[in-house]
């Protein structure tokens, strides 16, 4: 019970974000410019964000094949979309990671769960470490030379301090940590290519490095616990960040929602891959 009331508390932060949002903008003017948008750059903008996906998906083997936990490239990619999709659209337990971690266990009920737990938090850490550089180093530009200091002091703290931890809690990922790092970069620069291709749909074509700050921000904020998938949560920071850095919040809030709809389409297709194990599962069993 406890877990549908947290679901049904996000879905409604959720809501209540997108309408905050939604008031703060002329609403015909953002519907006119999503329909106006031109369609062939938007259906190639799915390109830069299903690779970023698949980058994701090769970081997470390679962390649990460092931790000797032997999952291939294609079933972890399997496991990646189905988690999407849980994500996304599934209320209660059964979230990303939490399927992730019951589907591996079940996999490999000989590796603990501790060690499985701890490979997932190692996956979420060693991309928010990375975008957390890009988003400072991409928002030096903006802040004042004391804030520059303080954000460049933090960002080395914080990347001594994932250091010493992962030499503390899981060595293992040392030798690989310049491979998976480079995934990382990977799922970061796609999607940020697909900002400028969303940009481009709408006909914008100045302040790139601005709506790449939104963004990168944007995507920091989207991991905090508190809206569907990040839903509203990119909205607001685009629309207020739009204000900070003098850029139009009206196509900051446009490329936001546009890129909401191609992570929600994206996360639809894990119902293929669940309806997929269905058919195998199925056809095993009536043999």
């Amino acid at each position: 019970m406890i877990r549908y009331l947290k679901w049904a508390a996000k879905l409604l932060a959720t809501g209540i974000l997108l309408y905050w949002v939604f008031i703060q903008t002329d609403r015909q003017s953002l519907f006119k410019a999503i329909s106006g948008s031109e369609k062939s750059i938007l259906f190639f903008a799915f390109v830069p964000y299903l690779v970023s996906r698949v980058s994701g998906a090769f970081r997470l083997t390679t962390i649990l094949n460092a931790a000797e936990v032997p999952l291939s490239h294609a079933s972890g990619l399997r496991l990646n979309w189905i988690s999407m999709f849980y994500g996304m659209f599934l209320p209660g337990g059964l979230g990303g990671d939490a399927y992730k971690l019951i589907r591996l266990r079940a996999l490999f009920p000989d590796k603990g769960v501790l060690l499985l737990t701890r490979t997932l938090l190692w996956d979420r850490l060693i991309g928010l470490v990375v975008l957390t550089i890009l988003t400072v180093s991409f928002a030096m530009p903006y802040l004042l030379v004391i804030y520059q200091v303080v954000a460049a002091s933090l960002a080395l703290i914080g990347c001594l301090v994932f250091w010493l931890a992962t030499r503390r809690w899981i060595p293992q990922l040392l030798p690989y940590m310049g491979r998976l790092l480079v995934f990382s970069l990977v799922v970061q620069l796609t999607q940020i290519a697909c900002i400028f291709m969303l940009l481009s749909s709408i006909q914008i074509h100045e302040h790139y490095n601005q709506y790449n700050v939104l963004f990168l921000v944007s995507s920091v904020a989207s991991t905090l616990p508190i809206s569907v998938g990040g839903v509203g949560v990119r909205e607001v920071v685009f629309l207020e960040g739009a204000q900070l850095l003098m850029v139009s919040a009206q196509a900051a809030v446009t490329v936001s929602v546009l890129f909401d709809i191609i992570v929600t389409l994206t996360a639809a297709t894990g119902s293929l891959a669940i309806l997929g194990n269905a058919r195998v599962v199925s056809t095993s069993a009536s043999k």
